[in-house]
Order: structure tokens, then C-alpha cells, then sequence
């Protein structure tokens, strides 16, 4: 029984930092980005910044990691949450908001987000929406910058910028560790390119992202331009090549990236996205 006492002791006395929330099981932690910013999840983050007025969630992912979220916030803070916000329209992101809705959070996206999110009785509609490429949303003494780039991964995505701490929130477009996610299924490729440059013009010194890992740098942005560029000069060279188009996906290699995670299960799936890019200009 001494034992067993000593290695719980070591068990909380090494999770200050990061520790589970919500049903063990569940796996998910929280992961404590800046004195009032943090990430929960597992391989998968929702993102809760605390203010005077009241608490920030982006992104409710769905009802399991909501729940966590919360658990989360209660540890931390008795502030009610005043503000949901949605990075973009895909319903992986946004299924959970329903706990955060009972308490009267009020649900903000971009308006193309809200555009295209398809019928699903599991999200919340956004209450109010924000148009342009930029806006500037304050309350309870912080800031959030908002910043929209056109169509890239899925619709209406925002990128969203803490200037108090110098650091971007990028969901999706930017998963690091990883290749493409499968078949891009709705994304325009050719934009999502330009875009991450229109991201590196921003300021910042921190990256926080929805995948894999919660916190890098600018170096994970550059590892994503870099692939994307590995990727359209590899298919373009089977193309000029005359390689018979229904081969090009299995002919294509980038061994620089074969230590991505799902390098052989969708590296594949990437080259088809780029063809179809090539072929039918979709």
C-alpha cells in the first residue's frame, strides 16, 4: 500500500502541467499553452482562453471533448463560457457545442462557414457571423484577431491570432508530423498553398495547431509549404513524363517525407487530389 501511495504522489506531483481531465479513460489532457490559454485533447485539440469577462472556447469538436473541455475550464475558472468560436464548416470540428449552448454562449463564425455547414442536429448554428479577411474581437480585457484567406481546407477558415502572446491558432491547414489528410475532400490545394504564405506574413513566434501536437512553430508551417511544393513538382514530373495517368499515384515517392505519419497509407490519396487539381482544374 506504501508503495502504491508513493507512485500517486509522483503521478500528480508530475501532471501539473498536463493532466487528465474528465473520465480517465477518455485520454484527454490539458495542456497549458500561456497563463490564461489552453489546449485539450488528445491527438485532437479544443482550445479555451480565459478572460475577465467570461471564457473563450474554439472549436467544441464534439460532445465526448466538450465534456472534457468544460471539466477543464471548472478546474480552472468559475467564469461562465460567454463565447464559442468556429474555426471552419467540417463537422469534426464543431459537433459539441450543445454544453456550452445550454450555459447561453453565444456561437460565432465566418460567414461562409456558416454558408456551408451541412444539416446535422449535433452543431449549433452560429449565432453571428464576420465578414472580410480580418477582424479584431475584444472582451474582458483580450484580444483575438480573426484572419479569413478565401477557400483552402473546408470554408470559411479562420485563423485566429492571440497578440498578447505573438501566436497563431492554425486548425488544419497546418498538421504537423503527418502528410495531407487522405484525399483533401473538399479543399482547393492550389489556394491552401498561397495561403500558408499569407499565414507566414503574420506575426508570430508560437503555433498552436488542432492535430497530432498542439504547440509548434513557424517551422511546422514550412514543413507543409514544403510538401505541398515536394508534391506538385513530383506529379508534375510524371505528367511531362507521359506516365500513364492511372499509374502517376503509385509511381509517385517522396522518401524526404516517409517518416510522416499515413506516409503509405495516403501519400496516394494526396497525388490523387493534385491530378484532379491538373486534370479537371477542381
Amino acid at each position: 500500500m506504501k508503495r502504491k501511495s508513493l507512485v500517486l504522489i509522483y503521478m500528480v506531483l508530475t501532471g501539473l502541467l498536463c493532466w487528465p481531465v474528465g473520465a480517465f479513460s477518455q485520454g484527454y489532457s490539458t495542456i497549458k499553452a500561456q497563463e490564461d490559454l489552453y489546449f485539450v485533447g488528445d491527438r485532437t485539440f479544443s482550445c479555451f482562453y480565459i478572460t475577465d469577462a467570461g471564457v473563450i472556447v474554439i472549436d467544441p469538436l464534439d460532445s465526448a471533448h466538450a465534456a472534457a473541455t468544460m471539466s477543464a475550464i471548472r478546474q480552472l475558472t468559475d467564469k461562465p463560457v460567454r463565447y464559442v468560436f468556429y474555426s471552419h464548416n467540417h463537422w469534426d470540428h464543431i459537433s459539441g457545442g450543445k454544453i456550452f449552448k445550454d450555459q447561453g454562449a453565444k456561437f460565432i463564425s465566418h460567414e461562409e462557414a456558416k454558408k456551408e455547414i451541412s444539416p446535422n442536429p449535433a452543431v449549433i448554428m452560429p449565432d453571428s457571423t464576420w465578414r472580410g479577411n480580418k477582424a479584431l474581437f475584444k472582451t474582458g480585457g483580450k484580444s483575438l484577431e480573426l484572419y479569413y484567406f478565401g477557400r483552402n481546407h473546408g470554408n470559411g477558415m479562420t485563423v485566429f491570432r492571440f497578440p498578447e502572446y505573438n501566436a497563431v491558432f492554425i486548425i488544419d491547414l497546418v498538421v504537423p508530423d503527418r502528410v495531407l489528410y487522405a484525399y483533401l475532400p473538399d479543399a482547393s490545394p492550389k489556394d491552401w498553398v498561397e495561403d500558408l504564405k499569407k499565414i507566414q506574413a503574420l506575426p508570430f513566434n508560437t503555433v498552436y495547431m488542432a492535430h497530432e501536437r498542439a504547440i509548434g512553430n513557424r517551422n511546422d508551417v514550412t514543413l507543409v509549404q514544403n510538401y505541398f511544393d515536394a508534391l506538385y513538382a513530383a506529379v508534375e514530373k510524371e505528367l511531362s513524363s507521359n506516365t500513364p495517368f492511372f499509374e502517376i499515384p503509385q509511381r509517385v515517392k517522396l522518401p524526404q517525407y516517409q517518416h510522416l505519419k499515413n506516409y503509405d497509407e495516403w501519400l496516394h490519396m494526396n497525388v490523387w487530389r493534385i491530378l484532379m487539381e491538373k486534370s479537371i482544374g477542381k
